[in-house]
């Protein structure tokens, strides 16, 4: 399958691509894949790219391009729950499984003005599609053991949450696709337990972390990473990448 992006990372089981959810999308075969887990933007200031109506203008192509019986798995601020109303027009909803995050950020704030310390994790079907694990409906974010240090940026998703995720809602040689890769934890775990991916990421930054974290299996300090590929931009991040690998 060739896909037109600004980048492109493969690995025997995936692909990551650079660019925009809207554009790659558009490219993939029609009923191709068998599960989208996903955290898309969340509309509360992350970053630049942080724009939750992107996640809403990608949805009839979601659809598109998963089979019959598949599952859309997304992770979904609180304040945005009423907001997913339009995916009802394709999907129906399944179910809401909580996400306890043990790092907490003030762009996560409860309208008490407290730290909202979860996320929701909502789960829609197309079609009736299969669970292959069965896992109660509270998760505590945390990693598998290939941390070399614990990420604070609560836009990384633990790789135990994306575990569970990936074993609930498909099974060892499904394609599961992630629009929204991020620092890429859930094309990650696809790699490590046998699923094909596809990723699509973005921020060219994110998009550089997630391919070191990918090819060399680990989950490293994102922080410093971050403020490095910043420092260098965006025409420097690949040598960057290339100089620092083990």
């Amino acid at each position: 399958m060739y896909v037109k992006a600004k980048e492109v990372f493969k690995t025997e089981l995936g692909t990551l691509y650079r660019g925009d959810a809207r554009e790659i999308l558009k490219q993939i075969p029609t009923s191709s894949v068998d599960a989208v887990i996903t955290d898309p933007p969340w509309g509360v200031g992350f970053d630049e790219y942080d724009d939750f109506k992107v996640f809403l203008d990608v949805v009839d192509e979601l659809y598109r391009v998963m089979k019959p019986d598949s599952w859309l798995v997304a992770f979904i601020a609180t304040k945005r729950l009423f907001d997913l109303v339009p995916l009802l027009k394709k999907f129906e909803y399944k179910w809401l499984i909580v996400n306890i995050n043990l790092v907490s950020s003030e762009k996560s704030r409860n309208p008490f003005g407290g730290i909202s310390n979860y996320q929701a994790i909502i789960v829609f079907s197309k079609g009736k599609p299969k669970t292959y694990l069965k896992k109660p409906d509270v998760i505590f974010s945390t990693d598998l053991p290939i941390l070399e240090e614990m990420p604070k940026d609560l836009q990384y998703k633990g790789t135990y949450t994306a575990l569970i995720l990936i074993s609930m809602f498909s099974k060892e040689g499904d394609l599961v696709l992630d629009p929204f890769a991020g620092y890429g934890s859930i094309p990650l775990v696809c790699e490590l337990f046998g699923r094909r991916w596809i990723g699509i990421e973005i921020d060219p930054i994110k998009y550089e972390i997630a391919k070191k974290i990918i090819s060399e299996k680990k989950i490293f300090n994102i922080e410093k990473m971050k403020e490095e590929l910043k420092k260098r931009g965006e025409t420097e991040l690949t040598r960057y990448i290339d100089n620092n690998k083990k």
